[in-house]
């Protein structure tokens, strides 16, 4: 019975400074989640023009709305080969980009006449929204006592999604007079795979859990004033909570 209680204790005992050792030396599992402010890199203005003017027809803007920037967070997993280096894998939810406007619609009566006529109302919305899953290596260096210092570097696989809808049709859209590439009526969605990066400050609260600040995003492709298709560069500035296994 000595034998067998002895044989536990060494076994516990063991395992107790194998796992202390492995904290020691940074190796592990962690687990964490983060939010903050982030925004996509969408062509910006209030003006949302959907049809412009001409001989025959008169478009006057009634209202034009753009609401870009907001909430966003990520959670993501990774693994600490030591104190220095981490591979880590992620998703992040971007803010949406939204627009809007409604527009009144004239028609000439008689071609050279001048006078119009009310041929009712067009209302048009272009919408945004991304995410991505992220690949990084992490690195990690002390400041000072419990903070460290932390950059990443790797890819996301974005995942864009664009709903568009104008009861005029489809004519050229505009921002304060920025002309871009007018996307598919519906809902369509492009990805691809774009760099990415991330850098902050993390603070080891206890053993366990450390608090970071950050500023995290990918680099985006394509030209919104010739590419239907193109993905708005996006970022997150923001805190998180980190769990070490």
């Amino acid at each position: 019975m000595k034998s067998k209680l002895s044989l536990i204790t060494i076994l516990l005992g063991a395992s107790s400074l194998l796992a202390t050792e492995s904290y020691a030396d940074g190796e592990g599992f962690y687990v964490g989640a983060s939010a903050g402010y982030s925004a996509l890199n969408t062509p910006g203005g209030d003006a949302f023009t959907v049809g412009e003017s001409t001989e025959s027809t008169l478009y006057l803007q009634d209202s034009s709305t753009s609401d870009t920037g907001g909430f966003g967070g990520s959670l993501f997993a990774g693994y600490n080969f030591n104190k220095t280096f981490a591979v880590e894998l992620g998703y992040t939810k971007y803010a949406d980009s939204n627009y809007s406007s409604t527009q009144t619609e004239y028609t000439e009566t008689s071609p050279g006449s001048g006078t119009y006529t009310f041929d009712g109302q067009n209302t048009a919305s272009l919408d945004y929204s991304t995410s991505s899953i992220d690949l990084f290596l992490k690195g990690t260096t002390p400041v000072i006592a419990q903070v460290s210092a932390f950059a990443k570097i790797g890819f996301s696989y974005v995942m864009q999604g664009v709903d568009y809808t104008n009861s005029a049709g489809t004519p050229d859209i505009s921002l304060d007079g920025g002309k871009f590439a007018t996307p598919e009526t519906g809902s369509t969605t492009q990805t691809a795979v774009r760099p990415a990066a991330a850098l902050g400050l993390s603070f080891q609260a206890t053993e366990h859990i450390a608090a970071a600040m950050f500023a995290q995003g990918f680099y985006g492709t394509g030209d919104f004033s010739s590419d239907s298709s193109a993905i708005a560069s996006a970022y997150l500035i923001g805190a998180s909570l980190t769990y070490s296994f």
